[in-house]
C-alpha cells in the first residue's frame, strides 16, 4: 500500500509538471533539456515529451520503493532496510489506492494504475482480460506508428515554422498524432532509442544543414517571435502562444451573400472545372491534362483587415501511365495580385503554402519544409491573410490545420506589400471544397472573420467577362511570319489579360509552369509549333492541343487563338471557325499585316539600337582594355619605383574611370541612320515564327480574311484592307524568289532529256575510246598506201636512179598536206557539222581529258535544271532558281550532292563562272538564268561550247596565266547509276576486292587473277601480243572493240 501510495504521488507530480511544461517557451524547455544533458531538436510537444520522460525516469525509483524514500531521497539506503515503514498521510490523499486490492501472489508483480485525470477516461479493469489486452496492443501499436510518422517529419531546425507543432491525421485509423495517450513506463525504452536514433542518424543525411545551422534557425524563430509579439495587454492567453488576437466588432457594412466567387473565366485555367455554385473545385485529368497544373484565383480581393479562406481535400487522383505512376497531386494555397500569373511560383506578386510542406514566397520556394505534408479527406486547411495596420502581424500570411497554426506568421514580400491580393489555388489531380465563409469549418484560437464576411471597404471586386452582358469574344490575328506577330500579341496580352491565349507555345509554357520536365536537347523549333520534348506523349504529339480546342467552346470566356500559318490558310481558317460555331461567340479578325504603328516601330527600333550599342561598347572596351594593359606592362616597373604601390592603384582606378568613359562615350555616339529606321520595323529574335519547310510550303497560298469567310468582323490595325492585300502580294512575291519549294518533285519532261543525254554520253565516251586506236590504223593505211605505190612503179618506166623527182616532190606535199589536215586546232569547233567527224574521220572531242568529260557534263545538267526548274514549278512569279539553293534543287534532281569544293573552288559564284557560257546569275535577284533556249537539234552545242572553253584555256596556260588550270579533283565522281553519272564509284585498293570498270558488252575478264593480295605482271608483259590490260583502279578506259580486247596502246588521261 506505501509503494501504490508513492507511485501515486509521482505520477501526480508530473502531470503538474506537464502542466508548468507548457506554460513555457522553447528557448526555455531547451535550456532545461541542455542542464539535463538532452537533446534539443524538435518542436514544442516533443521537448516537452522528452523532459516528462526523464522525470519519469526521476521518479521510477521513488514509486518502486517505499513511501519514505518519495518524501526523502537522500534517506533512499536507511528506508531500503526498513521496508515497512509507513507512508505519508499527504501522499495517500494524493494518490488514493485503487478500490480492488491485488490478489494473493501478485502483490509484488502487479502494479496499480494512478487515478486518470481530469477528462480522461477510467481505465477500466472490470472488462474481459483479452479485450482489455487486445485494445492496449492496439494503442501500444498507434503509438509507435505515430512515433515514426513523427520521426519522418521535418525537425525544427530544418524549416521555419517556429514553437507549433505537426498535426499529423489519419482519420481510417483515428487517431492524432499530437495528442496521443500513452504510458511512459512501457514505452520509455522507444522513446529512449528512436532519440538515440535521432541523434546520431539525424546528421540530416538529406538536409543541408547540421546541428549548429538548427541552433541558429531556432535562435532566428524565437528572436523573431520576441520582437514581432504584441504588447502584454494586449497578448493572447493561449499557452501555445498563438501571436494573433481576436478580431474587433466591425459595424462597417458587409459583402452580399455569394459575391466571393471562385473558378470563373477569366481567372481559372482551361482545365479548371468549378461545381456546385464554386464550392467544388475539379480538374480534366485525361488526354494530357493529368500533367498540367490548373489554377485558378478568387473574384474578390483584399486590400485591408484580416480575413481567412479554408480548403479541404476531397478527392486524391491517382493517375497510371503505361503501369507507371507518371504524375503527382498536390495543392498549394496562397494570394497574388489581379493581373499577375495564376501559378503562385512563377512571379514576385504570389505567395502560398505547398501541400507537401513548403513555402513559395515572390518566386523562390523554402528549402526546407516549412510545416507538415497535408492529409487527404478530413482535415480544413485555412489560409490567413493579415493587413489589418493595427496588428503587430500586418502584412503576413498564416496556415492552420483544423484551426492548430502549423507555422509562424510569414511575411509578404515587398512587391506585394500595398496591392490587392486575391486567394488563389493550384491544385493537380485533386478535388477541393472550398469555404470562403461566412463561418468557418474549423474552429481557430481566435475570432476572425471569413472573406465572405468582409466589410466592404477592405475589399476589392474584380471585373468579369459575364458582367459586360456581351458575347465574349474570339480573336484570330493574321500576321506574316517573322514581321513582329508574336511581338504585338504580347503587347496585346500585357493589355487586355482578360483574353486567354491558345497557341502552342501557351500550352508550352503551362507545361513548365505545371512542373514538367524539358530535355535539355530540346530543339527550340519555331514560335508557332514549338518542340515540347516532356516525355508526355499527348503533349509531345500536340494531341493535347487538339483536345484544348474542343473544350475551349464549352468554357465561355474570351478567346485569342494564335496560330500564324493556319490563320494565313483559307481552310485552316474555316476549320477554327467551326470550332466556335453557333452564335455563343463573336468571332473576328485582326489582320496586322503592312507598316506597323509608330509606337510599335519605335520600340523596334529601340531594341536594334541597344543591340548596336552592345557591341560597339564591347569592341570599344576591348580595344582600351588591351591599349591600357600594354602602357601598365610597359610602364609597371619604373610607376613602381617612382611613385609606389598606392599611387599605381590611383592610376588604374583613372584608367577604369577613363575607360567607361570611353565605353559610354561610344555608346551614346551610336545612333540608327534614317535608311535602318525604314529598314527595322519588326523587333529582332532568336527564333523565327515559322520553319523553312513549313514556310516554303504554304506561304505561296496565304491570304487575308473577309466577312464571306463566316467572320463577324474583320479589323486592319496597321494599314487599310487594300495596303494590306498589296503588301501580302508584294512580300509574296519577293519570298517566292527566295524561298525553296521543299515538295517539288522532277516532271516527265525532265526525265526524258536525261535518258536521252546519258544514251548520247555513252556514244560519245565510246567514239573517243576508238579514237586510241587511231595511230594503229594511220600505220596500216600508210602500209597499204606504201604498197599500192610500188605495184604502180613495178608497172611503169622507172629511171636508172630508181628516184622519179617529180612524183616524189607530188607526194610529199600530198603527204604534207594530209598531215596539214589531221591538226584540229585549225577547225572552228562552233563551225562543226558533225561533232563526230570534223572532215578527217576524228571526233570534236578527240583532246577532251576528264576533266573535259565532267565539264561536259555540268554544263547540261545545269542548264536542264534551269529549265525543268520553271516547267515543274509552274509559277510566273519564280522566275528562276536562287543561288543559294542551287544546291538543293540538284540533289532532289539528280539525287547526288553538288561541292563546289571538288571543282576547285570556294564558292557557288566562282562555279558558275566557269560555266558563263551556258548559265549565269542575275545581279538584282540572284537568280540562276540559262544561256542557252530549252531545246536543241542536237546536244552537239554542248560539246562545242566544251571544246572552245578547252582551247582557250589552253592557250592562257600556254602564255603562262596559270589561274586558268582547271583544279579539279581526281576524280571522286558522281555515284554511278545516278542520272548523268560519267565515271564509276572509284574502286576500293584493298587487297581481295576488283577494281571498278565499267560494264561492256563482251568484255572478258579473267577470273581469280584479281583476288590476289600482291598481284603484278613482270615489266614489259603488257606489251606482249595477245595480253590482257586491266585498267587502274579510279580510272575508266573505254575498250576499243565490242567483243575484244584491243591491242596496248597508249592511255590519255
Amino acid at each position: 500500500g506505501a509503494s501504490v501510495s508513492a507511485r501515486g504521488f509521482g505520477l501526480c507530480r508530473i502531470l503538474a509538471m506537464a502542466e508548468d511544461l507548457e506554460k513555457l517557451t522553447v528557448v526555455q524547455l531547451k535550456e532545461k533539456l541542455k542542464e539535463q544533458s538532452l537533446p534539443v531538436s524538435g518542436n514544442k510537444p516533443d521537448l516537452i515529451e522528452r523532459l516528462q520522460e526523464h522525470l519519469a525516469k526521476q521518479e521510477q525509483p521513488a514509486a518502486d520503493a517505499p513511501a519514505g524514500e518519495a518524501q526523502a531521497p537522500e534517506s533512499m539506503g536507511a528506508a531500503e532496510e526498513d521496508g515497512d515503514q509507513p507512508a505519508q498521510a499527504d501522499a495517500e490523499q494524493e494518490a488514493p489506492l485503487a478500490e480492488d486490492p491485488p490478489a494473493e501472489g501478485e502483490a509484488g508483480g502487479a502494479e496499480e494504475q494512478p487515478p486518470p485525470a481530469e477528462g480522461e477516461e477510467e481505465p477500466s479493469g472490470e472488462g474481459p482480460p483479452d479485450q482489455e489486452e487486445e485494445e492496449g496492443d492496439e494503442r501500444q501499436a498507434d503509438d509507435y506508428q505515430g512515433e515514426d510518422d513523427r520521426a519522418d517529419e521535418p525537425q525544427e531546425g530544418e524549416c521555419d515554422r517556429g514553437d507549433y507543432p505537426e498535426p499529423q491525421r489519419d482519420e481510417q485509423e483515428g487517431r492524432d498524432d499530437t495528442h496521443m495517450d500513452y504510458d511512459p513506463e512501457e514505452v520509455k525504452a522507444d522513446y529512449d532509442e528512436q532519440d538515440d536514433a535521432k541523434d546520431e542518424d539525424m546528421k540530416y543525411e538529406d538536409k543541408d544543414v547540421d546541428f549548429k545551422e538548427e541552433e541558429k534557425e531556432d535562435a532566428k524563430e524565437d528572436q523573431y517571435f520576441e520582437e514581432e509579439k504584441p504588447s502584454e495587454a494586449g497578448r493572447s492567453e493561449d499557452p501555445r502562444g498563438e501571436v494573433e488576437q481576436d478580431a474587433p466588432e466591425d459595424p462597417r457594412a458587409r459583402l452580399a451573400a455569394g459575391a466571393v466567387q471562385i473558378g470563373a473565366a477569366p481567372d481559372a485555367t482551361l482545365n479548371c472545372a468549378p461545381t456546385c455554385g464554386g464550392k467544388i473545385l475539379m480538374a480534366l485529368c485525361d488526354g494530357g491534362f493529368q500533367h498540367l497544373t490548373a489554377a485558378t484565383r478568387a473574384s474578390v480581393g483584399v486590400k485591408a483587415g484580416r480575413y481567412l479562406f479554408e480548403c479541404r481535400i476531397v478527392e486524391n487522383r491517382l493517375m497510371h501511365e503505361s503501369g507507371k505512376v507518371r504524375v503527382k497531386q498536390h495543392v498549394c494555397l496562397g494570394f497574388s495580385t489581379k493581373g499577375s500569373p495564376m501559378m503562385l511560383g512563377d512571379s514576385a506578386e504570389g505567395i502560398g503554402f505547398d501541400s507537401e510542406g513548403y513555402f513559395v514566397k515572390a518566386g523562390e520556394w523554402s528549402r526546407n519544409r516549412l510545416t507538415s505534408r497535408f492529409a487527404h479527406y478530413g482535415p480544413v486547411y485555412g489560409v490567413l491573410l493579415n493587413l489589418d495596420p493595427t496588428s503587430p502581424n500586418m502584412n503576413t500570411v498564416s496556415v492552420f490545420c483544423d484551426g492548430e497554426r502549423l507555422c509562424r506568421p510569414q511575411t509578404l514580400p515587398e512587391s506585394m506589400r500595398g496591392k490587392v491580393l486575391y486567394p488563389t489555388i493550384n491544385y493537380k489531380n485533386m478535388t477541393l471544397q472550398v469555404n470562403f465563409g461566412p463561418s468557418s469549418w474549423a474552429k481557430m484560437p481566435f475570432m476572425c472573420r471569413m472573406l465572405q464576411d468582409a466589410a466592404v471597404d477592405d475589399v476589392e471586386l474584380a471585373a468579369s467577362s459575364a458582367d459586360s452582358g456581351s458575347k465574349p469574344e474570339v480573336l484570330f490575328p493574321i500576321g506574316l511570319p517573322d514581321q513582329g506577330t508574336f511581338e504585338w500579341l504580347d503587347g496585346f496580352l500585357k493589355e487586355n489579360p482578360k483574353y486567354t491565349e491558345l497557341s502552342n507555345r501557351s500550352l508550352l509554357e503551362w507545361g513548365v509552369k505545371s512542373g514538367l520536365y524539358r530535355g535539355r536537347n530540346a530543339w527550340p523549333g519555331c514560335n508557332d509549333k514549338p518542340d515540347m520534348n516532356f516525355g508526355v506523349r499527348d503533349i509531345d504529339e500536340y494531341n493535347l492541343q487538339s483536345l484544348i480546342h474542343s473544350v475551349a467552346p464549352m468554357l465561355p470566356r474570351d478567346y485569342i487563338v494564335m496560330e500564324v500559318r493556319n490563320n494565313l490558310l483559307r481552310e485552316e481558317r474555316a476549320k477554327s471557325l467551326a470550332n466556335f460555331a453557333g452564335g455563343a461567340f463573336r468571332r473576328v479578325a485582326v489582320v496586322v499585316v503592312g507598316e506597323p504603328t509608330a509606337a510599335f516601330k519605335a520600340k523596334a527600333q529601340g531594341q536594334a539600337l541597344e543591340e548596336r550599342r552592345k557591341k560597339v561598347g564591347a569592341e570599344v572596351r576591348r580595344q582600351k582594355e588591351a591599349e591600357a594593359r600594354a602602357r601598365r606592362d610597359k610602364k609597371a616597373a619604373e610607376e613602381k619605383k617612382e611613385n609606389g604601390e598606392g599611387d599605381a592603384k590611383v592610376a588604374e582606378e583613372e584608367e577604369e574611370e577613363d575607360l567607361e568613359g570611353a565605353v559610354l562615350k561610344a555608346e551614346e555616339a551610336c545612333q540608327l541612320t534614317d535608311e535602318d529606321k525604314k529598314a527595322c520595323w519588326f523587333p529582332l529574335k532568336d527564333n523565327e515564327d515559322l520553319t523553312k519547310k513549313e514556310l516554303g510550303r504554304h506561304f505561296s497560298s496565304f491570304t487575308l480574311p473577309d466577312t464571306t469567310e463566316g467572320f463577324d468582323e474583320v479589323r486592319y490595325l496597321w494599314q487599310g484592307e487594300s495596303e494590306a492585300a498589296a503588301y501580302l502580294q508584294t512580300w509574296v512575291s519577293e519570298r517566292k524568289l527566295t524561298q525553296r519549294v521543299d515538295d517539288l518533285q522532277p516532271g516527265a519532261h525532265f526525265k526524258e532529256q536525261i535518258a536521252a543525254w546519258n544514251d548520247q554520253l555513252q556514244e560519245w565516251r565510246r567514239r573517243h575510246g576508238e579514237r586510241r586506236d587511231l595511230p594503229r590504223r594511220r600505220g596500216g593505211e600508210k602500209n597499204r598506201r606504201l604498197e599500192k605505190k610500188d605495184e604502180r612503179r613495178e608497172g611503169e618506166d622507172v629511171p636508172e636512179n630508181g628516184k622519179d623527182e617529180q612524183g616524189e616532190g607530188q607526194e610529199k606535199a600530198g603527204e604534207e598536206a594530209e598531215e596539214e589536215e589531221l591538226t584540229l586546232d585549225a577547225v572552228d569547233p562552233m563551225c562543226v557539222e558533225d561533232i563526230l567527224d570534223i572532215g578527217i574521220g576524228e571526233p570534236l572531242f578527240a583532246n577532251f581529258s576528264w576533266e573535259d568529260w565532267a565539264m561536259l557534263t555540268l554544263r547540261f545538267e545545269l542548264h536542264l535544271l534551269a529549265h525543268a526548274f520553271k516547267r515543274d514549278v509552274n509559277d510566273p512569279d519564280r522566275m528562276g532558281i536562287h543561288l543559294e539553293h542551287l544546291s538543293f534543287y540538284y540533289q532532289k534532281y539528280y539525287k547526288k550532292s553538288m561541292n563546289q569544293k571538288f571543282y576547285g573552288v570556294e564558292t557557288m559564284q566562282e562555279l558558275l563562272d566557269l560555266l558563263k557560257d551556258t548559265v549565269y546569275v542575275t545581279k538584282k535577284t540572284k537568280v540562276v538564268e540559262a544561256q542557252l533556249p530549252t531545246e536543241f537539234e542536237s546536244l552537239g552545242v554542248f560539246v562545242m561550247l566544251t571544246e572552245e572553253a578547252r582551247r582557250d584555256r589552253v592557250r592562257r596556260v600556254d602564255l603562262g596565266d596559270e589561274t586558268a588550270r582547271l583544279k579539279l579533283q581526281n576524280p571522286a565522281m558522281p555515284q554511278a547509276g545516278a542520272p548523268g553519272s560519267l565515271l564509276p564509284r572509284p574502286a576500293l585498293v584493298m587487297s581481295g576486292i576488283r577494281p571498278a570498270t565499267p560494264p561492256v558488252p563482251g568484255a572478258v575478264r579473267p577470273a581469280g587473277a584479281w583476288q590476289q593480295p600482291a598481284f603484278r605482271p613482270p615489266v614489259g608483259a603488257w606489251q606482249q601480243p595477245g595480253s590482257f590490260r586491266p585498267p587502274m583502279a579510279g580510272q575508266v578506259r573505254p575498250f576499243g572493240n565490242v567483243g575484244g580486247w584491243r591491242a596496248p596502246t597508249a592511255w590519255r588521261g
